[in-house]
């Protein structure tokens, strides 16, 4: 198990088990380095530490079709972190003393 420093705290979502899901999760692994993906039965656990982003055109290209932010929502049961940014470009998940 990889070892976390104090100040370093995984962020995170957790998606249901969707088309739409699929995409975001391989759009995260394009834009971010050490996500941790976690499958269970009912839904997939996208961690990283400190800072995840998901951008807009990552997840369109993923998805071949066009895929809006608030989309996210739809997907979504949970997450841990803060969403210090969303927009129309990006979602930014990560700690405020980070």
């Amino acid at each position: 198990m990889e070892q976390v420093e104090k100040r370093n705290r995984y962020v995170g979502l957790d998606l249901t088990n969707c088309p739409e899901s699929e995409a975001i999760i391989e759009a995260v692994e394009q834009d971010n380095e050490d996500v941790k993906i976690t499958r269970f039965p009912g839904y997939v656990k996208v961690e990283s530490i400190n800072k995840l982003v998901i951008n807009k055109t990552s997840v369109e290209e993923c998805l071949g079709d066009s895929w809006e932010t608030e989309d996210l929502q739809l997907a979504v049961t949970s997450y841990y972190g803060f969403m210090a940014d969303w927009d129309d470009d990006h979602i930014v998940l990560q700690w405020d003393n980070v």
